[in-house]
């Protein structure tokens, strides 16, 4: 009875965090489908400039709920790297619930405030997250690859997810490249979507479906009671 109820359980974590994955991936995807050509004063001003950032909060508290039982797959064969990969993708999902909470409530309220705007200028104190964290920042987008080689490294998931999480960050960089190259201003402080929006939305894009891969696994191997291991074998949940 009680080994039956706990295979019931983890089939529950496993597919409830599967489905969380999954959706994280569409609504991130829809958020950055909202979000305006960058992000400037005259980006903030436009009306989806909010709404989009919400969107994209709910992907990454959902990516938090979904988290676990991927790691919960990968605990037994990702050893240490597992865990430090885990550690370092809550908080990557701290910062950016942070993020997109501030820039979807917090940066719109300043905005319609003419004495508050110019902190949300390129150079003003309060844009873009106010530079919370500094370097942790952006030390934290190597929660990506690092999940994507624990994962790989576990052989619990398809391994096209492991690789789309390392992709991330060199996607992002390719992006940066491929922005700076038709000069002007990259990131916040573009005016064009290809300069200013296209690096992150590569970057997010990938990670995200990484996520979304490793999710549809955990989701339809809890439907089916079973799920893959590295030897090729189907064992139940």
């Amino acid at each position: 009875m009680d080994a039956a109820a706990n295979g019931f359980k983890a089939a529950r974590l496993y597919r409830l965090g599967g489905m969380a994955l999954v959706i994280a991936a569409v609504l991130q995807v829809t958020g950055f489908a909202l979000h305006p050509a960058g992000e400037q004063l005259s980006h903030v001003d436009q009306p989806l400039y909010g709404p989009a950032h919400v969107v994209m909060f709910v992907s990454w508290v959902l990516v938090m709920a979904g988290l676990p039982a991927v790691y919960a797959r990968i605990a037994d064969r990702a050893g240490t790297l597992g865990v430090v990969a885990f550690l370092s993708s809550l908080v990557a999902i701290a910062y950016h619930c942070y993020l997109t909470l501030y820039e979807g409530f917090a940066v719109g309220v300043m905005a319609a405030n003419e004495g508050a705007r110019s902190l949300l200028g390129p150079d003003g104190p309060l844009a873009h997250g106010a530079g919370a964290l500094g370097i942790v920042a952006m030390a934290s987008l190597l929660a990506f690859p690092l999940l994507g080689i624990a994962i790989l490294r576990s052989g619990s998931f398809p391994r096209t997810s492991g690789w789309l999480l390392v992709a991330a960050l060199p996607g992002f960089a390719v992006g940066m490249i491929a922005a700076g190259m038709f000069g002007g201003p990259i990131g916040p402080e573009a005016d064009n979507w290809f300069s200013g929006m296209l690096p992150v939305t590569t970057l997010y894009t990938l990670a995200f479906a990484g996520y979304a891969v490793a999710g549809n696994r955990l989701r339809a191997e809890a439907s089916t009671g079973t799920r893959a291991v590295a030897s090729g074998r189907a064992v139940s949940v």
